[in-house]
């Protein structure tokens, strides 16, 4: 599965982006270009939910990991 992965300590672009998602810690993990799925934390029944629906939309838009 492709993501991306940004370290808000050493990016600045991406600290904004979480801040303007208005989270104010990590990890969050963003599902997809149009933000369909957030998931603040690691909560994996959410994550693996998020996942599974990625897939069952043929992985259009892939998956990108906002943690540091």
């Amino acid at each position: 599965m492709p993501f991306t992965a940004y370290n808000v300590d050493e990016d600045d672009r991406a600290y904004d982006d979480l801040i303007a998602r208005g989270f104010r810690a990590v990890p969050v993990t963003v599902f997809g270009d149009a933000a369909n799925t957030v998931v603040k934390g690691f909560d994996e029944k959410a994550l693996e939910a998020a996942v599974a629906a990625w897939r069952q939309t043929g992985g259009a838009d892939a998956p990108s990991s906002g943690q540091s």
